[in-house]
Order: structure tokens, then sequence, then C-alpha cells
């Protein structure tokens, strides 16, 4: 058995999940966490959520603490990090794995409170949970962050406006992170999936109106990049397992993309159909 975060203490923000045919990107790193010998705190908005993840790990064989925590809640980001680091006695790897599209939309739809709680969830959050945890790793004169970016900070165009700018300030908090950090034995790197099959995925994407049923999505994640598969949790979580491993010592501040070649297609963009003509 491979054993690569052997006595590594965990911290997976947004770890939970709804009952669902889907494994969530959270639940798979956890359980990949714990499968490759570390220690995890799983911490999701709804306990009985971060219980079943925990639970899935201890029945496993693993150790897992489960703690609820509504990030959108500037004091829950500190007390998180701050029951983890006394479950565990240190935290050598912390994930940030939570985001919204809640009230999201395009540029001229989009109304203020939308666009904040994006903004509160995807972005103030990871802000926050670093200044957490960033002081208890210069104490131990290392630590890892890894956080959940998306293919969507670097693309433009549809309904989820907030949520890809959201998304390109994850990267740069990132890289910033990384560097300031980086004298401390502390490194930060962000992932970028594409469209993955988890239930969250799947309900976004119908909801902003991309397609009308998973088959229809699962047919254009196939067709969307160049390995011509939609991406699993399971991919994610391996991406995540490097960065947050002795194996990527010397990578830090790296946003790394999980999307099967989609961010190295060029030429890909196709004109609205409610354009106007060009002059």
């Amino acid at each position: 058995m491979s054993v690569r975060m052997e006595g590594k203490k965990t911290l997976v923000v947004g770890g939970g999940q709804p009952a669902s045919l889907h494994v969530g990107i959270g639940r798979a790193i956890s359980e990949t966490f714990a499968r490759e010998g570390a220690e995890v705190c799983v911490v999701d908005r709804v306990l009985e959520r971060a219980g079943e993840t925990a639970q899935e790990i201890t029945a496993a064989g693993g150790r897992a603490h489960a703690i609820a925590a509504d990030v959108g809640d500037p004091e829950s980001c500190a007390r998180l990090v701050n029951e983890a680091h006394a479950l565990m006695g240190r935290i050598d790897a912390m994930v940030n794995n939570v985001a919204t599209e809640e009230g999201d939309n395009d540029p001229l739809t989009l109304e203020v409170d939308g666009w904040q709680r994006v903004m509160d969830v995807n972005l103030r959050a990871m802000w926050l949970t670093c200044r957490a945890v960033l002081p208890i790793m210069q104490e131990q004169r290392s630590g890892t962050i890894v956080n959940t970016s998306s293919v969507g900070s670097k693309t433009t165009g549809g309904s989820m406006f907030a949520y890809g700018i959201s998304k390109a300030g994850v990267d740069a908090m990132t890289q910033k992170l990384a560097v300031v950090f980086a004298p401390w034995g502390i490194r930060c790197n962000s992932v970028l999936p594409a469209w993955v099959a988890t239930q969250h995925s799947m309900d976004g994407l119908m909801q902003a109106g991309f397609a009308s049923s998973e088959e229809e999505i699962f047919e254009m994640g196939r067709r969307a990049n160049p390995l011509g598969r939609m991406g699993t949790a399971w991919d994610v979580a391996n991406a995540v397992l490097f960065l947050s491993s002795d194996e990527s010592c010397h990578t830090t501040g790296v946003n790394f993309p999980v999307d099967g070649g989609t961010t190295s297609v060029i030429g890909g963009y196709q004109r609205p159909k409610n354009a106007p003509q060009p002059h």
C-alpha cells in the first residue's frame, strides 16, 4: 500500500457532500489523503455531511474527524482551523475546496448581492482560512496549501461572471502567498479542474443553462477537451495529493490544470448567437 502522506495531519475544507450518485471533489480528496496514511479533518457546512466522509475513512481503517463550519462567516474560518489544530496537534496540509455560483449571472444581469455572495465564499473565505493556518505552518516551518480554483479563472463568457473572477482571484492569491511564505518552507498551489463529473458541477451546469441533462453534460465534456472524456473527482484528488505530498517539495505558486488539455486548446472561441453583426 502506498503511504505518500504517512503521518501527515490534514485539513480538507469542503470535504463533505450531500447524498448523490457522483463523488464530490472534497470527499475524494479526503479519502485519498486517508488512504495514503494521513489523518484528516473533514469540514462541511453541515456536520452530517462531514461525518459521512469521516465515517467512510474510519470504516476503511483511517483516522478522521468531522467539523461543521460555514466559510461564509468570517469567524468560522478561523474557528475551523483552530479546531482542527486542537484535534490533531499540527496541520501539515490544508485544502480549500468550497465554492458557490449562487446568485451569479452575466455581467449586466448580475445583482450586487449575488456578486458579494460569490466573492465571500469563493475568495474571501480562502484568504481567511489561509490567514488562520499560516501562523501555525510558520511555527512548524513547513506546510502545504492547495486551493481549488477552476479553468473558469482563465476563460470568459457565459453567465458565471462573478465565479470566473473569483477563481482568478484565487489563482493570484495562491501565487502571492507562495512567494511571501516560501522562506518558512510553506508551499501554496491551486488546482484548476474543468468540467468534472460531480453532482455540484452537474447541477450547476444545468442551472446555468449549459445543458438539460447529465447525459448531455457527459457528451459535452467528452467533446470539450483533447483527452476525450469528462474528468472525475478522483482525477482532481490525485493532483491535490501530489501537490500536498513531499513528491512536489520543489513546486509552489503553480496554477495546476486538471482539465484534459482544455486550457491548451487555441481557437475554441465561438461568437455568441446574440452578438450584433460586425461593422
